[in-house]
């Protein structure tokens, strides 16, 4: 049976519960169902937000090299911020250069403690874009 709390944060939304009560491993048991749900439903960045808030850097790492292998960088990018996977990040950033996507790019680079590449990205490419 569901627990409570997931059916209401399906139908309210993530800020219409305090998760703070539970312990770490309850929370991130309510969160990790949630996000499989949303996945379900195809609402893939709201369930990679619900992930990155339980922590399930493992849930995240194979969610983003599936939406690699998809061709689908921007989810990808998503998935693999909370992780700090720097060497999934910097692989991600080149594609999304290469799609001339340049501020995600920077961002990948930003969490992946790539700032002077994030830095050279934004001046040279990503002004008013």
């Amino acid at each position: 049976m569901e627990h409570p709390i997931v059916e209401k944060i399906m139908k309210e939304g993530l800020g219409s519960v305090n998760l703070s009560m539970l312990d770490d491993e309850a929370r991130k048991r309510i969160l990790s169902d949630v996000g499989e749900k949303l996945y379900r439903q195809n609402k893939f960045t709201e369930a990679i937000e619900v992930m990155a808030k339980a922590s399930d850097i493992e849930k995240l790492t194979r969610l983003g090299d599936s939406f690699l292998a998809e061709n689908r960088v921007e989810l990808a990018v998503l998935c693999f911020m909370p992780t700090k996977d720097k060497q999934r990040l910097n692989s991600a950033a080149v594609l999304c250069i290469q799609s001339k996507n340049y501020k995600l790019a920077a961002k990948a680079y930003e969490a992946a403690d790539n700032s002077q590449m994030a830095s050279f990205i934004m001046q040279n490419f990503a002004e008013g874009k």
